[in-house]
């Protein structure tokens, strides 16, 4: 099991290079990636989904990419003469009118990106320092790998100590659930007594009555699909073939509280009622812990 959280980051110094890497994933529904960074070109987004590939499929991922080159012509340099010509131009005329109260300098001017634009271009590094930046990307996807995992193993283990909460809560309902039948069983046939008093009573149709009442409130088959749902999903948790758990798992839990409220719907048995909120509280809490696993 993997967390949709995680985070890694490194930087490395080379002969002619500097580089950062960093990734860090939040809870999202689907998989969606983001690149910032000097470094961020055609050819680093296409490795660096590559990837990927097979390794994530859900989470909001944010990659930092920073490349500093220090070798010599390796930078992109962009400098709009023509430009620059124009609204020096422009502003002669203004600073013989307001004096030296208006100065607007070189630097200022430098910082429009119309102007003046200084990049450098990854492509022209070497295959071999390619293949090092290639490896130092894949060293901190390893460590961001990792912290996914780890954090789904520390999720893992509350989720298996709530199914283990829930089956002891099931049981019990379980024992409990002939009792309560026999007591509506009983209660019915005192109302019918009760409201009919001296009248002669047909003692097969109230029997037949009170059977049909019971079964009516009877909680078994949903106690039986609650068990079922629990076994599923402890399966499915553990299930190390599958890539996607969270969906399904989310799935699961949803149809686990549906049952806990038919059950508390058809029944008045306190005993079983507290039960019931127990339960709900535990497939709460795996629900909120199975909307951070992918």
């Amino acid at each position: 099991m993997k967390s949709m959280t995680g985070f890694a980051q490194g930087r490395f110094n080379f002969k002619d290079f500097s580089l950062f890497v960093s990734f860090k994933s939040y809870n999202n529904r689907y998989l969606e990636t983001n690149f910032r960074g000097s470094g961020i070109s055609a050819a680093s987004e296409k490795l660096i989904k590559e990837m990927f590939k097979d390794k994530l499929q859900r989470g909001k991922i944010e990659v930092v990419f920073d490349l500093f080159q220090r070798g010599s012509r390796q930078w992109d340099i962009k400098l709009n003469t023509g430009l620059l010509e124009e609204i020096m131009d422009k502003i002669a005329p203004l600073q013989k009118k307001f004096g030296p109260g208006l100065n607007l300098s070189l630097d200022s001017l430098f910082k429009l990106p119309m102007v003046f634009h200084l990049d450098h271009d990854p492509e022209l590094l070497s295959p071999q320092d390619q293949l090092k930046i290639k490896r130092a990307i894949a060293k901190i996807f390893a460590s961001f790998l990792e912290s996914r995992r780890q954090e789904g193993q520390c999720i893992l283990k509350d989720l298996l100590a709530g199914i283990d909460k829930i089956e002891k809560y099931s049981k019990s309902i379980h024992v409990r659930e002939k009792d309560f039948e026999k007591e509506v069983f009983r209660n019915y046939r005192r109302k019918i007594e009760r409201f009919v008093k001296d009248m002669p009573l047909d003692e097969k149709r109230i029997v037949q009555e009170a059977a049909i009442s019971a079964d009516k409130t009877s909680i078994a088959e949903e106690i039986n699909r609650l068990r079922t749902h629990t076994q599923r999903l402890k399966r499915l948790l553990q299930d190390k073939h599958i890539a996607t758990q969270g969906r399904e798992a989310d799935f699961l839990t949803q149809e686990m509280q549906r049952e806990t409220h038919t059950i508390a719907a058809k029944t008045s048995c306190l005993d079983i009622h507290r039960q019931i909120l127990l339960i709900r509280r535990e497939i709460e809490k795996i629900r909120q812990q199975v909307q951070n696993i992918e």
